[in-house]
């Protein structure tokens, strides 16, 4: 639900003052308590005659400088838009106090400038310049460039702790205007498709405190700009609440998260996922054995370059460096990455340069340039898929051209790729909206497997 600062810009923005139609409120099991409960407060206030944001005075001064037909909170990034929310916060604060109030560096978060590269602290202050002018359009008495480095600070604190506030988003739900909970019609046929998108960007003192883990136990939603957080699994007393700030381990392999986290937060993550041999790490984007018979995984050289993690990522990895130690796996993932991988564990001083190409379960080799050369060609029917598939416009030959190269896929790389899944998904929306429903369901339990 959108807040406005008032009235007045409430209608600028849309023309009218939207009411909520009680009765529109989802009422079916697939709606949360908790959105429930939010849906019917916000309705109330909007058909009470009082705009939501007017009942509380502080969500007025908090972006009052952005109003008035101004564009700059349009153009500049969100964090850069939340530093000038916190900075004008503080100054109506400390006018209030008369002055007692600490400068916007009292913030107690951590920030990484000393981290950053030259390129991004002169951005920095580029945007701080910027942003002082365009606040000094309000508070002209309170903001000056000598107060440029508090603002450089605040800027990067943002950058570090601030939050990106998401909301989940059904577009064909929204295309139809209804709230029935059912599959929308699209085309004729039934396609319901949901996201994640970015609506905000904000601070939380206490969402701040939680460390980041590649394998989180909390899991972190919105209702409207209020956090929630919520366990995923059973946390036993004195241990580490954590969530992910973004790579989670299944999602991307060990190098494209450790450089992630590096580039954006500055820290190299030491996490239960990270530290410990994953399966996903090693099939995410293998290849499959040459032998039909044999499950194993082949290292492609795209897993083992990285630029930061040496050049081998699974020797940076301590558990399979020193097997001769206890893993700090339970059985159940220690027999999942011998599946595909058990010579990773008999043979702990070979370096995985030797491997390269070559099966992990049997040593098979399998040759990596004509193995890329064939998904790049298989990948051509696939994209022309995806793009028809977009555009509504598929008929059943562009559907049978691109089986053919999802069967040299399923040759070529192994079945846990996660490339796999996604071109599954891809056919199971195509045949969903040519209405062969049943082949569409065989592709979405094949992209799960």
């Amino acid at each position: 639900m959108t807040l406005y600062c008032s009235q007045y810009c409430q209608e600028q923005a849309i023309g009218q003052r939207p009411g909520i139609d009680p009765n529109s409120i989802p009422t079916s099991g697939n709606v949360s308590t908790d959105l429930k409960r939010h849906v019917e407060r916000i309705s109330l206030e909007n058909n009470s005659g009082h705009p939501v944001a007017d009942s509380s005075p502080k969500w007025v001064a908090e972006h009052r400088h952005e109003c008035g037909g101004v564009h700059w909170p349009a153009v500049l990034p969100a964090e850069i838009v939340l530093a000038g929310r916190v900075l004008v916060r503080t100054i109506e604060a400390k006018r209030k106090s008369n002055g007692a109030m600490d400068s916007p560096e009292a913030l107690d978060l951590c920030h990484n400038y000393g981290c950053m590269t030259p390129e991004t602290k002169l951005e920095i202050h580029i945007y701080a310049i910027v942003l002082t002018y365009c606040v000094q359009l309000s508070y002209a008495a309170e903001i000056s460039l000598s107060g440029l480095s508090q603002l450089v600070v605040l800027i990067s604190q943002i950058k570090v702790n601030s939050m990106a506030v998401v909301h989940m988003k059904s577009p064909d739900a929204c295309e139809q205007g209804e709230h029935s909970g059912e599959l929308s019609h699209t085309d004729n046929t039934l396609t319901n498709q949901i996201e994640q998108v970015r609506v905000g960007q904000a601070i939380y003192s206490t969402g701040s405190l939680f460390n980041h883990s590649c394998q989180p136990n909390v899991h972190a939603y919105f209702l409207s700009r209020h956090l929630f957080m919520r366990s995923t699994e059973f946390v036993e007393s004195g241990y580490p609440l954590e969530i992910s700030y973004g790579p989670q381990v299944g999602e991307g392999n060990l190098k494209d998260r450790q450089k992630l986290l590096e580039d954006q937060y500055s820290f190299r993550c030491q996490c239960s996922g990270c530290s410990e041999l994953n399966l996903s790490d090693i099939v995410i984007n293998a290849l499959s054995c040459v032998k039909p018979s044999c499950f194993g995984a082949v290292v492609d050289r795209s897993m083992i370059n990285g630029n930061r993690l040496g050049a081998n990522w699974i020797q940076d990895v301590s558990t399979i460096r020193c097997l001769d130690q206890p893993l700090p796996v339970d059985k159940q993932k220690r027999d999942d990455a011998s599946e595909v991988a058990h010579l990773l564990f008999e043979h702990k001083d070979d370096g995985l340069e030797t491997d390269l190409g070559h099966c992990l379960n049997c040593r098979s080799y399998r040759d990596l340039e004509s193995s890329q050369e064939a998904i790049r060609q298989a990948e051509v029917n696939i994209k022309r898929l995806q793009g028809r598939a977009t555009s509504r416009k598929l008929d059943r030959r562009i559907i049978m051209d691109a089986l053919e190269s999802l069967d040299v896929l399923r040759l070529t790389m192994h079945a846990y790729n996660k490339y796999i899944a996604q071109v599954e998904d891809s056919f199971a929306e195509a045949f969903c909206l040519i209405g062969d429903f049943q082949s569409s369901v065989e592709h979405c339990k094949a992209s799960i497997k």
